[in-house]
């Protein structure tokens, strides 16, 4: 496997292999360890020293389910420090069968706006000054037509070009979509601030072909695979997406509510996973309420979302979408939610910032809670650079500071995601520990079995989840695979051992997450930034209905979660 370096200013490539040593580096690690050493700590994220590290993992492409989520890595204009957000799609795939464990991206181009093209590890540099202005949609549509289908699609849209901090990067599925987007973070500002529009990685390649054959490989792949079907999760998700956390978090009292005012919301029957099953199934015509949105995925936990005349309205609305873009900001319409999540889709912002800023525009006066024509309008904006949209392109955090909202639910400057703090401790930790900002997908403690409303355990299922969390980003391995395979580590050991003829030892997953979580914990400590963050004042003050929850935990005890990473 071989490394990509693209210099956008003097339009020339070069190839590095990976050497014996770095085999397994990929994902989030090897994103993390290129910005380590690479990237200056205190950059200005727009600085062309600044670099946009794209990798897949090291089971890209193999047939292990799930095995093929794209990382992406730069200096995060959001949060100031380093960031990794991933997403499914068909690129990380196409990357291993051309060979390439890494694209990283330097330097800016000056010059334009361009395409980079790449086949059999050559890359080519194409203007595509007629594709400013474009969503992800339009521009993948005329892509397909100019190159062919024959390629997976990294894009930006006009979020991405504004430079707006909530702005990401989007990916292509199995259908040729660009909706799986690498969200957080703002690096889509980041890669179109480099003057790059879009990445074409031809999907037909064949780096992998002998290895895959091997017997004992095959032998190791199929009790992967058998351990995801038979997982008690992975039919629930299959039948009803992640939209299937919606009521079970409404139970909790922890779901964001009206700016996380509450902790329940009273339609939120309406926005469930169930009331999404059903209208998908009345409507028939082009919805789906499975689909896969990566190759030999067997999750297949993604949806296909129709209007009331069957058309294909958002593929896919999932739980953060859902809750951001609506029991946040008071929108009990699954059609209405759909709306402003094909929007972020298009546009290429992150629907968890970008429903958080609406939120805070609602508690500013802007537009009322519920009001979603009223958002629609706000972030339609986006296309002609409106003032409005582009205040709620900047993210939570920004918007929230210029309208002078004191209740601004961030931590290093990003929104949190769908669970409230007070009534899921153990995210909480994670939210204000994680070198990452307010990330759930860092160190998600919803589905442990232990009681969320009380202190006791968070600390070290919040510690133990960021770390396993971090194994599976370094290896680009979706998250859902955690609740089947989590409790069956030998069996990732396994497939890496038969596909690269290693002897790992049975830690190695423990060891892989707390190297990835030192590496960017120091990175951040030199850019400035606390290694823990208190949550904002208001979660501390406020208690959270209908349980009455608040926020106890000390500076001290946040600070203790990640302080021993050995």
């Amino acid at each position: 496997m071989n490394i990509l370096r693209i210099n956008l200013s003097t339009k020339k490539f070069e190839i590095t292999p990976l050497s014996q040593d770095d085999i397994l580096l990929g994902g989030r690690l090897l994103t993390s360890k290129i910005l380590f050493e690479e990237v200056p700590p205190r950059c200005h994220p727009f600085d062309k020293t600044n670099k946009i590290v794209i990798t897949a993992g090291a089971l890209a492409g193999t047939g292990i389910s799930s095995s093929g989520r794209l990382s992406i890595g730069g200096k995060s204009p959001l949060t100031g420090g380093i960031k990794e957000s991933n997403a499914g799609g068909t690129a990380a795939t196409a990357m291993a069968k051309q060979g390439i464990r890494a694209i990283i991206l330097e330097e800016k181009a000056e010059d334009g706006c361009f395409i980079l093209k790449i086949d059999d590890q050559m890359c080519e540099f194409i203007k595509a000054d007629e594709l400013k202005g474009l969503g992800n949609f339009e521009t993948a549509a005329r892509l397909f037509v100019a190159y062919g289908k024959d390629y997976s699609l990294i894009t930006i849209g006009q979020g991405g070009e504004q430079k707006l901090y909530a702005a990401g990067i989007s990916v292509t599925d199995l259908f040729g979509r660009p909706s799986r987007i690498a969200a957080r973070g703002g690096l889509g500002a980041v890669m179109g601030g480099k003057g790059v529009k879009a990445i074409l990685i031809n999907k037909r390649g064949s780096a992998l072909s002998s290895k895959s054959t091997n017997e004992n490989f095959k032998e190791a792949r199929k009790r992967f695979n058998d351990i995801v079907l038979n997982s008690e999760r992975v039919p629930v998700l299959t039948k009803y997406g992640t939209a299937s956390t919606i009521m079970a978090v409404q139970q909790l009292g922890a779901l964001p509510t009206m700016n996380f005012k509450q902790g329940r919301f009273d339609k939120a029957d309406a926005i469930s996973g169930e009331a999404m099953y059903n209208i998908i199934l009345e409507r028939g015509g082009e919805g789906k309420n499975s689909e896969a949105c990566m190759s030999a995925c067997l999750i297949k936990c993604s949806n296909v979302y129709p209007d009331k005349e069957g058309k294909e309205l958002c593929a896919p609305i999932e739980y953060e979408s859902i809750c951001l873009l609506g029991s946040n900001i008071g929108v009990g319409d699954l059609d209405a939610i759909g709306r402003l999540n094909y929007l972020c889709n298009d546009y290429g912002l992150d629907t968890i910032d970008i429903g958080g800023a609406l939120g805070v525009m609602a508690e500013a006066g802007l537009v009322e809670f519920g009001d979603a024509e009223g958002f629609i309008k706000i972030l339609k904006g986006i296309e002609e650079g409106k003032t409005e949209a582009r205040l709620a392109g900047m993210g939570t955090s920004i918007c929230g500071k210029v309208l002078g909202v004191e209740r601004i639910p961030v931590v290093k400057d990003q929104c949190m995601s769908a669970y409230d703090p007070r009534g899921v401790k153990g995210t909480g930790l994670t939210y204000a520990t994680t070198p990452m900002g307010a990330d759930h997908t860092a160190g998600l403690t919803v589905f442990a079995q232990v009681n969320h409303h009380s202190k006791q355990g968070q600390a070290e299922l919040s510690k133990n989840m960021q770390v396993g969390r971090a194994a599976y980003d370094a290896l680009g391995l979706c998250a859902f695979l955690m609740g089947a395979t989590g409790p069956h580590p030998q069996a990732v050991i396994d497939a890496l051992n038969t596909f690269y003829d290693l002897e790992l030892p049975p830690d190695y997953l423990q060891y892989l997450g707390k190297r990835l979580l030192k590496l960017e914990l120091e990175y951040n400590k030199l850019a400035g930034l606390n290694a823990a963050d208190q949550l904002p004042e208001f979660f501390l003050k406020e208690k959270l209905p209908p349980f009455d929850l608040t926020w106890d935990y000390s500076e001290e005890e946040i600070k203790s979660v990640l302080a021993n990473i050995e």
